[in-house]
């Protein structure tokens, strides 16, 4: 499995907060938006216990979304992790962004209060 051409640059720190809201952003959209209303609703139809519930967790939306960014965007992790292969870095990616945008998350449902 090859990855697009890693987009990331040497400021790492700056890489994962990109990396992070960018998850954040589409895992929010997708969950909470009115624009993915009927998206939603037809997914939970499909499959209510797999498809229902993914999309309406943000922790289990967000792990697959990291894996899409990893394979299109370049590992996150791989800049820390040399000596993993690709599929590693993928794995390990979505584990860090499921992780990262449920903080987020809660971070601002905590400011929001």
């Amino acid at each position: 499995m090859k990855c697009v051409q890693n987009v990331w640059t040497k400021n790492i720190k700056m890489n994962i907060i990109v990396f992070l809201l960018i998850a954040y952003g589409i895992a929010n959209i997708m969950i909470f938006s009115s624009i993915f209303g009927r998206w939603r609703k037809l997914c939970n139809y499909i499959s209510p216990k797999f498809l229902g519930e993914l999309f309406t967790c943000m922790i289990c939306l967000p792990f697959w979304i990291g894996i899409f960014l990893s394979i299109v965007l370049g590992s996150v992790s791989g800049q820390y992790f040399d000596n993993l292969n690709e599929i590693g870095q993928v794995f390990f990616d979505g584990c860090f962004t499921s992780a990262g945008v449920w903080l987020i998350h809660n971070i601002q449902e905590k400011l929001e209060r």
